[in-house]
């Protein structure tokens, strides 16, 4: 299931002039035409039906005003979107919330529901996505939350409190922009280099079809804590992450923290490290003991960590040893559950590393287990192979600007 509603504030449709008019009557029949519901938000008692037939849209499938919020909250509490998730019988995460204010991000976010801010209603000082025109409204679902969750692996594992998304096999190749016509994934998150997507960034789209897709499965929920892994550098974060994933976090009320994983020393670049290896004809050195004694979580998140749902980002794994020392970071200060999403993959196999009996995890401070302080299994993934083909045509169809 994907998306099955949009919801408006009334300022967003009404008296915006002829030509945000006009571009709202094409995205709003392209909605009934895919089977989505209309609902729109008001304060006071109005005449929406009537104000729907003369801008020429059509009737909305359920209106919500203050006096229907119990205890007629104001807006921002998210007792609005309960209202309007009951009324329409769909779950939050089924939602988009198309607003102008910060009273609208607040009462979307408040909620776990994705928020677009509409750019014609003037500019809003919070982090979150924007839109110029009506016709985004249109891209943004159509690209992002009307597709099932696009992983290319998956793995779901609740007695480690693990769940492992990948969006695509690191070997992946993607269309982009001509003249290049076509990118891979080592050229955006390896060797930096900037890709258009037709008006978005490789990156971006890359990082909001990983977080959509979470969006979509239903498993961000509010509060969740955002982090990247670090990278082998001391102080240093994957910048092509990191720049998309703070604004992203808030949109559905998570809070990005780039202090959560902590670098304290620096470790081996684990994929040069793997290349020299293959090269000389000798098995790799990378384990998880190079994560084990060189990261640790912050020391200001003592006891906020507790029953949160951490997200924890990575652009690339292989059998994934820096998503399971976070994960046993995590899960030793209390997390609740920790999703590993990263958006390259090499293989089909990820390796969980548990701590043998009597092995005890401080993680705020350095650690110095080894590698024996570990019981390794290897896991087979869940595999989708027709998720790459499928990433192909939605980049093309962004490139082509083609008509939803």
């Amino acid at each position: 299931m994907t998306l099955k509603a949009i919801v408006f504030d009334y300022k967003t449709l009404f008296h915006r002039g002829p030509a945000v008019t006009a571009e709202m009557q094409v995205v709003l029949a392209w909605a009934r035409d895919c089977g989505l519901r209309i609902c729109i938000l008001t304060t006071d008692p109005m005449n929406v039906k009537g104000l729907c037939i003369q801008h020429g849209y059509p009737e909305p499938d359920l209106h919500v005003q203050q006096a229907d919020v119990p205890g007629r909250k104001n807006r921002g509490s998210h007792l609005w979107i309960d209202v309007v998730a009951s009324g329409l019988g769909v779950e939050n995460h089924r939602l988009l919330y198309v607003g102008g204010t910060r009273l609208d991000w607040r009462t979307a976010i408040n909620s776990g529901v994705f928020f677009l801010h509409a750019q014609w209603l003037g500019p809003i000082p919070e982090t979150c996505l924007v839109i110029e025109s009506p016709r985004d409204i249109a891209f943004y679902a159509s690209q992002f939350l009307m597709q099932e969750p696009r992983f290319s692996f998956s793995y779901d594992d609740p007695g480690r409190k693990l769940s492992l998304r990948c969006v695509l096999p690191a070997g992946a190749t993607l269309p982009a922009d001509p003249p290049k016509g076509s990118f891979t994934l080592q050229e955006v998150f390896t060797y930096h280099r900037a890709i258009g997507v037709g008006e978005s960034r490789a990156s971006d789209m890359l990082t909001l079809h990983a977080i959509s897709s979470l969006y979509v499965e239903g498993m961000l929920p509010k509060g969740a804590l955002f982090c990247v892994y670090p990278s082998s550098k001391v102080g240093r974060l994957s910048e092509e992450l990191e720049q998309f994933v703070k604004p992203a976090a808030s949109m559905v009320h998570g809070y990005y923290k780039d202090d959560l994983l902590v670098r304290a020393v620096e470790a081996p670049d684990t994929s040069l490290a793997r290349v020299n290896a293959r090269r000389a004809g000798r098995p790799s050195p990378v384990s998880i003991v190079n994560q084990v004694q060189t990261v640790h979580l912050g020391a200001g998140y003592r006891g906020k960590v507790r029953d949160k749902t951490v997200i924890v980002f990575d652009d690339f794994t292989t059998t994934g040893s820096s998503l399971e020392w976070a994960r046993n970071l995590l899960v030793s200060a209390g997390a609740r559950q920790v999703i590993a999403l990263t958006i390259g993959k090499y293989s089909a196999r990820y390796s969980t590393y548990d701590p043998k009996p009597g092995v005890l995890i401080d993680p705020f401070s350095l650690s110095t287990l080894g590698l024996y302080d570990f019981a390794e299994i290897e896991h087979q993934l869940a595999e989708d192979r027709a998720n790459s083909g499928q990433m192909a045509d939605l980049f093309s169809r962004a490139i082509k600007d083609v008509p939803w």
